[in-house]
């Protein structure tokens, strides 16, 4: 079977998932609970990324929106120092709290709130430029760690392949086993940002298959896949590990904006209709 083929082999089985949240769970609690604060601050944060609360503008008072969101101002107050911390509200004095420019957040709560602006709804043209950066950034982080990698790197690589193979049939499992391969990876370049986009994309890709979007190849191809290019990469082929991860994204990406369309209610035929 040929390199283009392991790679391009993908799973259609929907998984379900939590719904986001905007500050990081609470240990502890239950499966579906979520804070108020939490849920205020989410609220908050799709109007401002959906441009309801435009930019420069001023947040109501606190009162105003404890008396919206049915709760005391002390939550209001929570809600609103999340999305300080998020970049996205700035406190001015003898003014109020001001919205900010949502897009120059680096915060990937704010790409969640743009990809799912509502339960069950992913927006298309977000989804598109997510793909096309990711895509642009796997390239590169694979193409450097080809380059710099060591053999300590490429011992990892090869344990987190083996890992992943023993856990095919657990899909959970799994998942997590291939966020730590994205690390594995990006540790590899020896640039510590790439470390950080690896996190950020994970929290990105967990919230669009809670939306039950596709977003990677089925287990046992993904393995395989994998394995390809930790291949390549044992090589220190830089250019055969550019081209194969170009190519996977360029096969990808209309799948799982399929996927994401199926989501959404999309029927198969109107799928076929526009892939004419």
């Amino acid at each position: 079977m040929s390199v283009a083929r392991k790679l391009a082999i993908v799973a259609v089985t929907p998984r379900k998932g939590r719904p986001a949240r905007v500050a990081n769970e609470t240990r502890g609690r239950g499966e579906g609970a979520q804070r108020k604060a939490d849920q205020v601050a989410l609220g908050l944060l799709r109007r401002i990324t959906s441009r309801q609360l435009a930019v420069g503008s001023l947040l109501p008072k606190e009162a105003e929106l404890a008396a919206e969101f049915g709760v005391n101002r002390g939550v209001i107050r929570e809600a609103v120092k999340l999305l300080e911390v998020h970049r996205l509200l700035r406190p001015v004095r003898r003014r109020g709290t001001e919205v900010l420019e949502p897009l120059h957040s680096m915060s990937p709560e704010v790409l969640v709130a743009l990809l799912v602006p509502r339960a069950g709804h992913v927006d298309k043209k977000t989804l598109e430029a997510f793909l096309e950066i990711r895509g642009l950034l796997d390239v590169e982080m694979i193409a450097l760690a080809t380059e710099r990698r060591t053999a300590a790197d490429l011992k990892a690589m090869r344990a987190r392949t083996a890992e992943l193979t023993s856990l095919v049939d657990d899909a959970p499992a799994f998942a997590r086993s291939v966020v730590e391969m994205a690390f594995v990876f990006a540790r590899a370049t020896k640039n510590p940002v790439f470390e950080m986009f690896a996190a950020f994309n994970g929290r990105v890709v967990r919230e669009l298959e809670h939306s039950l979007v596709t977003t990677r190849p089925a287990p046992n191809e993904h393995v395989e896949g994998l394995s390809v290019i930790v291949d390549v990469i044992e090589q220190r082929d830089v250019e055969s590990a550019r081209r194969i991860v170009a190519a996977f994204h360029a096969w990808s990406t209309p799948r799982i904006l399929a996927s994401a369309a199926l989501a959404g209610g999309a029927s198969l035929t109107q799928l076929l209709e526009k892939s004419r």
